[in-house]
């Protein structure tokens, strides 16, 4: 549990779920890298089987530096990414939804859990296949922003409707004993 979470939880608040970002935040960076790098093996030895080795041996220079930027950029993408999902938090907890994302400059939303009306999970066919998507959580006064690439959002949603529920049953057995 994140120190966010742990200073934004108070008295007889549980966690119920945590939900993480999916692996898939990561692949743009690792495209990247391997384009690169095969790249940088193969790209001289492609030059001279179509140019001859006179074009290759002048132009190879270039596609080393190409490739590494290449490299660098996917590296950067995966650092990006590695930033992203250490920074983002989406906690359930007993009272509410506490979504919290960014390092440096951060966002959050907290809801109670008696101001939740429902969510809203948005799926590519990607998303079906690999098991993410973004996730919208509503609230009655407006909402949280959509959190993507969620990693079983489905899960997350059940957990957040029977915690709806359990809220709503313990308000009326407490309007009835008023």
């Amino acid at each position: 549990m994140s120190s966010y979470v742990k200073r934004a939880m108070h008295g007889d608040e549980k966690i119920i779920y945590m939900a993480q970002l999916h692996w898939v935040i990561y692949q743009a960076g690792i495209v990247y890298v391997f384009i690169g790098a095969a790249l940088g093996q193969f790209g001289r030895g492609f030059l001279e089987n179509i140019f001859g080795e006179t074009f290759a041996k002048h132009l190879g220079p270039f596609l080393t530096y190409v490739s590494l930027g290449i490299v660098l950029v996917g590296a950067l993408l995966l650092l990006s990414a590695y930033i992203r999902q250490i920074s983002t938090e989406l906690v359930l907890t007993n009272h509410r939804v506490i979504a919290k994302h960014g390092y440096i400059s951060t966002t959050s939303y907290e809801l109670m859990m008696t101001k939740v009306e429902g969510a809203t999970i948005d799926q590519s066919i990607w998303g079906r296949i690999w098991g993410y998507g973004t996730l919208m959580v509503k609230g009655t006064g407006g909402g949280i922003s959509p959190i993507d690439h969620v990693a079983r959002p489905y899960v997350f949603h059940t957990h957040l409707m029977n915690a709806i529920h359990d809220v709503h049953e313990e308000l009326k057995r407490n309007t009835i004993h008023d």
